[in-house]
């Protein structure tokens, strides 16, 4: 995968074995926000939480979290960082299968694809249902 050096979201979604509370995991991502703190580590936008998805589709990946680098070099500073290395090892312990109850997705923030301006979101067309429930036009 090619990415430039602009700006990268980090995410990482975890399936925490069943006797992980939801207390302990709120720990990892206290720790994990906490490490803005240490020189050389910097991310904003740090977001995290249970998936609250009604879909279906989260493969029983229970809770996330995300942040922003303003490049792929602080990308990679934070990820070399020990400090982030030890708080992921006992993270992968805490997961259902270790790594296999992991997963990483960083999405390059200049070259994702971006809707065209006219472009209305989907998940607004409930906002012009009529009484049927079916959408109506837009414009």
């Amino acid at each position: 995968m090619t990415r430039s050096g602009g700006p990268v979201r980090h995410m990482v979604f975890c399936r925490f074995r069943h006797e992980v509370s939801a207390a302990s995991r709120l720990v990892f991502f206290e720790q994990i926000r906490r490490l803005t703190e240490i020189p050389g580590i910097c991310f904003s936008n740090f977001q995290s939480g249970p998936n609250v998805s009604p879909e279906g589709y989260g493969m029983s990946f229970s809770d996330g979290f995300m942040m922003d680098f303003a490049s792929l070099n602080d990308c990679f500073a934070y990820l070399a960082h020990p400090t982030h290395q030890a708080i992921g090892a006992r993270l992968l312990e805490a997961l259902e299968g270790g790594a296999q109850g992991l997963l990483v997705f960083d999405i390059d923030l200049d070259t994702h694809e971006k809707p065209p301006a006219k472009t209305r979101p989907v998940l607004n067309q409930h906002r012009h249902a009529g009484p049927s429930g079916a959408a109506r036009p837009h414009d």
